[in-house]
């Protein structure tokens, strides 16, 4: 394998392993990584499986059925193109690490801030659907409704309610410990001024990125991705809650499509390419969304 093969395997390698860990919310959602996919194609993303009741009325039971799993069609209509140059020096670093673990932290280092771009833009497709959400609350007339403190809390509590109650039919949208609200920073400059969140709960054995505190029964995040539309001079803001891995669903490409070229007068290799994603809501009903805004005041204190 030649280095620049070697240093295209293993930047596809990194991006594989750490594209996950860049989203925050896509953490409500069940993302694939697709092989061979092409812009404009329509793919299967198989969601979490669901298990209904029946009623019993004795005897024996029927022979299993097979759960109910949901197929999500995902349209890779969105991609994202790259081009950057590695140093001699760094691509003989990679070629000279001693196992394909050590090659990929390496490659990780350079190709980081191209990850952390490539999952923003992933999480902001994700933000945009928040049109489809089941559960939606906003003001009189449909108004952003302004927050402070105890409406940013009473908010979430409002939430925690329409989850809970679900279809009114016996079915929650609730599960414990895998509810995710994800908040803008303008919302989370209102949550800091409760005694409740003003020091970051430690329990979690792994620090969900974003992760801020745990209030309403909601793993709270905070994304610079949360939808926002400009209105009357103001932006208006649509925070998501829904169900960790199971309210979304997305597509990604594994395959980064990069060539490597040697310009004209540089010794220095160059790369490029491009990789592209889908995203959509097959389970509304396990999604929502609050029309707000939030100006960021600062309290005023005597002198």
């Amino acid at each position: 394998m030649s280095e620049e093969q070697l240093m295209i395997t293993t930047f596809t390698k990194a991006y594989n392993k750490y594209i996950y860990d860049e989203m925050v919310i896509g953490q409500l959602a069940h993302t694939e990584l697709k092989d061979g996919v092409r812009h404009g194609a329509e793919v299967d993303v198989i969601m979490p499986a669901m298990v209904n009741l029946f009623d019993y009325t004795g005897g024996d039971l029927p022979d299993a059925e097979l759960t109910n799993t949901t197929t999500a069609k995902v349209k890779f209509d969105k991609g994202k193109a790259f081009h950057f140059e590695v140093d001699e020096v760094k691509k003989q670093q990679i070629a000279n690490a001693p196992d394909l673990k050590q090659k990929v932290e390496l490659a990780k280092e350079y190709s980081s801030d191209a990850i952390k771009q490539f999952a923003a833009a992933v999480d902001t497709a994700y933000g945009k659907l928040y049109t489809r959400a089941g559960h939606y609350l906003s003001g009189s007339n449909n108004s952003a409704i302004t927050l402070d403190a105890d409406y940013a809390k009473e908010i979430l509590a409002y939430m925690q309610a329409e989850f809970k109650r679900g279809d009114r039919k016996g079915h929650t949208n609730w599960i414990d410990g895998q509810m995710v609200a994800i908040v803008p920073p303008e919302y989370q400059f209102y949550l800091g001024k409760l005694d409740e969140l003003k020091y970051v709960e430690s329990g979690h054995k792994k620090m969900a990125k974003g992760f801020i505190g745990h209030l309403a029964g909601w793993d709270i995040v905070v994304s610079n991705n949360v939808a926002g539309v400009e209105e009357n001079g103001t932006t208006t803001y649509y925070p998501l809650f829904g169900i960790k891995g199971k309210t979304l669903a997305g597509g990604v490409s594994k395959s980064l499509n990069m060539k490597d070229y040697m310009p004209e007068k540089n010794f220095n290799t160059r790369y490029k390419g491009y990789g592209l994603f889908g995203v959509g809501a097959p389970r509304v009903d396990y999604l929502g969304t609050v029309k707000i805004n939030a100006p960021l005041v600062l309290s005023t204190r005597a002198a």
